[in-house]
């Protein structure tokens, strides 16, 4: 209840009748981009984008309808910017940290074989043969590759679009960063390993990490048409845990390319590296 200017008590004004604090313009366009993002990493990005309700994503976000088309006058210049913002994101969830957690944990339970050269060599195999395995079911299951991809295709079949060229150098800016951490990934994997980049590369991991992301990329596609061969199981060469085992085709292609641009490093020093990954992983060093 509140009071008249006659002291007589009135009643409350009705929400409905109070005047709206006005939202502004900036968290408008957050505010419904997020919620169109969460839907897109749901189910992924569908080139005709009939998933994108501009009225469903009003609602949900909460905001006003008049305030949302000031920001955006079409469904099409809303999907241009979330192209956009798409773009920006996309790249930079490509990475998978399970498979790098997965290559750590293979090196730590080998930590002793590394003395020699022939077991670090296994031990390399290793890592290749299980980690890029599952690098490969992790992207071709991740919603952030197939929006990639669907973002690619989208971006060839508008080929005049206005936006075209902002759309590209977000994903552009986006990749470059995803290339840069995995090369440093590469970089500091193999130094542990014992081998570097040959001279050819000079010492640029970038190369070695994008024709890697592209292999797994690759089969990723191709796996849609020839699922039996991506998918089957061949002879590779032994590893720490086996000496028949079996490899995928995606780690049987890494295992090419490894070969290509990387060489032993006659100047590793294996006791170092050895005590090194022990304290890091809490184990104490043999006297």
């Amino acid at each position: 209840m509140t009071e008249a200017v006659d002291g007589a008590p009135r009643a409350a004004e009705p929400d409905s009748q109070r005047p709206r604090s006005r939202i502004p313009a900036a968290e408008v366009r957050r505010r419904v981009l997020d919620v169109a993002m969460e839907r897109v990493e749901g189910i992924g990005l569908t080139i005709g984008f009939e998933h994108i309700v501009m009225d469903d994503l009003i609602r949900e976000a909460g905001v006003p309808r008049s305030s949302t088309y000031r920001l955006w006058d079409s469904k099409d210049a809303f999907v241009t910017e979330l192209l956009i913002e798409i773009a920006r994101e996309t790249s930079n969830k490509l990475t998978d940290d399970e498979t790098l957690e997965l290559s750590e944990r293979i090196l730590l339970a080998h930590v002793d074989e590394l003395a020699d050269a022939r077991q670090r060599q296994q031990v390399l195999y290793e890592v290749i043969r299980v980690a890029l395995e599952h690098n490969y079911r992790a992207v071709i299951d991740s919603v952030a590759w197939q929006s990639y991809v669907g973002l690619s295709a989208t971006l060839l079949s508008h080929l005049d679009w206005p936006a075209r060229v902002e759309i590209e150098r977000a994903l552009l800016s986006g990749s470059a960063e995803f290339v840069e951490r995995m090369a440093e990934f590469h970089r500091q994997f193999s130094a542990v390993l014992g081998y570097r980049l040959k001279p050819e590369w000079d010492g640029d991991y970038r190369p070695y990490a994008t024709v890697i992301s592209a292999v797994v990329e690759g089969l990723g596609l191709r796996h849609l048409g020839n699922p039996a061969i991506v998918d089957a199981r061949y002879r590779g060469p032994a590893t720490i845990t086996s000496d028949d085992a079996e490899w995928a085709l995606p780690a049987i292609a890494l295992l090419a390319v490894f070969e290509r641009f990387l060489e032993p490093d006659p100047d590793y020093d294996a006791a170092a590296v050895i005590a090194s990954l022990k304290q890091r992983a809490g184990q104490e060093p043999e006297a």
